[in-house]
């Protein structure tokens, strides 16, 4: 019989952690209130009930100040984006699900709706993710994705013509 350490934050599967993309290092301080942050169960989140698979959380520690955390990629001690407060995750929320109804209104996929989406923002596609956005990031992709779902084309990366946009600047 194999002896196999249970998968957590500190043993995380390193399958799991070598299939993410674009990975942020593990926050240590809170970048709205300046405290410490740790790793918890996200039932601490989620009023005791637990959720997922993997149900781990970077948090902010100053929690009788601040209520910001951020999931992990599951089976991995690496953060899904960057700790956000109340405001930021209902920022993000709304966009992602604009995002959605629009891959489902262009019937793209999801990483073609990605590299659309970073073009209208003119941003790198690596850079484009949801968990990594701000208030004003949130803000520039809703209206992006407006634009787009309005029929705005957005520009394609990978035409011939796509650094133009650079030149006229």
């Amino acid at each position: 019989m194999t002896n196999v350490e249970e998968k957590t934050p500190w043993n995380p599967s390193k399958k799991a952690t070598a299939r993410v993309k674009d990975a942020l290092p593990a926050p240590t301080k809170c970048p709205h209130c300046g405290g410490q942050v740790g790793i918890k169960k996200n039932s601490v989140v989620y009023n005791g009930r637990t959720y997922g698979e993997w149900p781990w959380v970077y948090m902010c520690l100053n929690r009788g100040h601040c209520d910001s955390y951020v999931g992990m990629h599951p089976f991995t001690n690496i953060p899904l984006g960057t700790l956000a407060n109340p405001e930021i995750r209902e920022s993000r929320k709304k966009v992602k699900n604009i995002f959605y109804a629009y891959l489902d209104k262009a019937d793209v996929s999801r990483g073609k709706g990605y590299q659309q989406l970073a073009a209208m923002m003119d941003i790198d596609k690596s850079e484009c993710h949801f968990g990594w956005f701000d208030v004003d990031a949130c803000d520039k992709a809703e209206k992006a994705l407006n634009e787009m779902m309005a029929g705005k084309k957005p520009i394609n990366p990978d035409s011939p013509f796509a650094g133009l946009k650079d030149l006229m600047k």
